[in-house]
């Protein structure tokens, strides 16, 4: 049995700016029970990505709020929460505290403007600064296998422009390294026994020099495998625009490949470690029956992408986006876990508003698990008819929560 955590951000395709939240899936699959809770946190926005500690005794909802939010993952009841204005203002709107590495069970690592800092849950007015992170703007945040080494990526910026880069900073030296790249990446996952990481390419068009709401570009992809030690890129797996390889979310590693989210094209990405070549894809994609049953929220998916664009002055964009998506209105899958036995994964299903249990490494469906409508916690907000997604965002799970 284990706790799989997803962040929500609400019934919107702008993650960014949407409801806070945190849900719960206690899963047993090989007893089939399944347990759902969810909690939505007031005064907060833009929930992103969670983060337990090894203890299981305190949970981390990264957000676009500024303000760093801790609950306890067995109840979900909020524990804490803490204005980082007080020593950072953002540069821009999606700048805050997203994502933070726990170094113990009150110790934790966030970046603050242009630094990472040690803060401790029992002290957050006096946080350690440990040094520049060298990056337009920090993003997902990994420790190694060591403990040495953070590794993050990096996001388009609109003052400094498309980022292309990846971090690397030494706990040992306080010194950051930037490794250059030709695609931005947000998101990671680490090797389970060595100091590498994989990046998945999140290419990103600014609308009117702005990243708030993003375009996806048409342009091929790419899988980055990283060193720490040297801060060099060992290989990389490039993959052609005509294939479904647009945005990405969580990245998990195992011992013979790399899994990660294709969000925007509706897919789970598998890539071989041997080759870091072969490429092949599992379809969460709906057809046309389940289009139609989650029409409400395509419908909300198409007026919010059409809301985001000057159509007349951008068709090639939409028809592009229509490309990059199959010709779906549906958002794919935003949160990749596997179990801590290896033989299930799950995958947060956020157009579906359902986790997807499989079995590894064969990708045998196994459960489909549904969460309540978001109309259950706003329902002087979101009519009969309005869109019922929770917002999965990033996943964590863990064991020591049960």
């Amino acid at each position: 049995m284990f706790d799989y955590f997803i962040a929500l951000d609400g019934n919107g395709l702008n993650g960014f700016e949407g409801h806070a939240g945190v849900a719960r899936l206690r899963a047993d699959p090989d007893a089939d029970r399944y347990d759902v809770d969810v909690r939505f946190f007031d005064g907060l926005a833009g929930g992103h990505a969670t983060q337990i500690n090894a203890e299981g005794t305190v949970g981390f909802l990264g957000n676009l709020s500024q303000s760093l939010l801790f609950y306890d993952p067995r109840t979900l009841e909020e524990i804490r929460r803490f204005s980082t204005l007080r020593f950072v203002s953002p540069e821009v709107l999606y700048q805050s505290q997203t994502h933070v590495v726990w170094v113990g069970e009150r110790d934790f690592i966030a970046v603050l403007g242009p630094d990472f800092y040690r803060f401790r849950l029992d002290d957050l007015e006096h946080p350690e600064r440990l040094g520049p992170h060298r990056v337009t703007l920090p993003h997902a945040l990994k420790r190694s296998p060591s403990g040495r080494y953070l590794f993050y990526g990096a996001m388009d910026h609109d003052r400094h422009g498309y980022a292309n880069q990846a971090g690397i900073f030494d706990l040992e030296t306080g010194e950051a390294r930037v490794v250059e790249l030709p695609a931005t990446v947000w998101h990671l996952g680490v090797h389970p026994t060595r100091d590498v990481f994989y990046a998945p390419s999140q290419r990103c068009l600014p609308q009117g020099g702005e990243f708030g709401e993003y375009v996806i570009p048409y342009f091929k992809n790419y899988l980055f495998e990283i060193d720490g030690p040297s801060a060099t890129v060992l290989r990389h797996a490039a993959i052609a625009k005509e294939l479904p390889g647009f945005l990405t979310s969580d990245v998990v590693v195992t011992d013979t490949e790399v899994l990660y989210n294709v969000c925007a094209s509706g897919m789970v990405a598998r890539i071989d470690l041997e080759t870091l070549s072969k490429v092949a894809w599992i379809d969460e994609r709906s057809g046309p029956l389940g289009e139609l049953l989650h029409l409400r929220t395509g419908l909300c998916n198409l007026a919010e992408s059409l809301a985001r664009a000057n159509l007349p002055d951008a068709v090639h964009l939409f028809v592009k986006s229509l490309r990059i998506t199959g010709g779906r209105l549906l958002d794919g899958s935003y949160g990749l876990q596997r179990s801590p036995c290896g033989r299930y994964v799950l995958s947060a299903h956020r157009g579906r508003n359902e986790v997807i249990v499989y079995r590894y490494p064969s990708f045998e469906v196994v459960k489909r698990v549904r969460f309540p409508s978001i109309r259950r916690f706003f329902p002087a907000h979101v009519g009969r008819l309005g869109d019922p997604r929770l917002g999965f965002h990033h996943t964590a799970l863990s064991t020591a929560t049960c």
